[in-house]
């Protein structure tokens, strides 16, 4: 299975070369298997995140103003 940290990374190339959050979920995580719910944003002091739980119980986090994923 992949790692929590490979999706990130897949996600975060693809939003670098210039796709949207939306194609994103559509594209690649909706479906997914370590996905485990719907995205929901969060403040993270003044910038806005959006987050998705992962069935390791960790979160899938995305940063728009740094066009990157990581695992939290």
């Amino acid at each position: 299975m992949e790692r929590a940290e490979d999706l990130a990374r897949v996600c975060t190339d693809a939003v670098r070369r210039g796709e949207d959050f939306p194609t994103v979920w559509h594209a690649l995580l909706k479906g997914h298997p370590l996905i485990d719910g719907l995205p929901r944003q969060r403040m993270e002091g003044k910038r806005s995140v959006l987050e998705i739980q992962l069935i390791t119980g960790e979160w899938l986090v995305f940063d728009g103003d740094a066009k990157r994923f990581c695992v939290g």
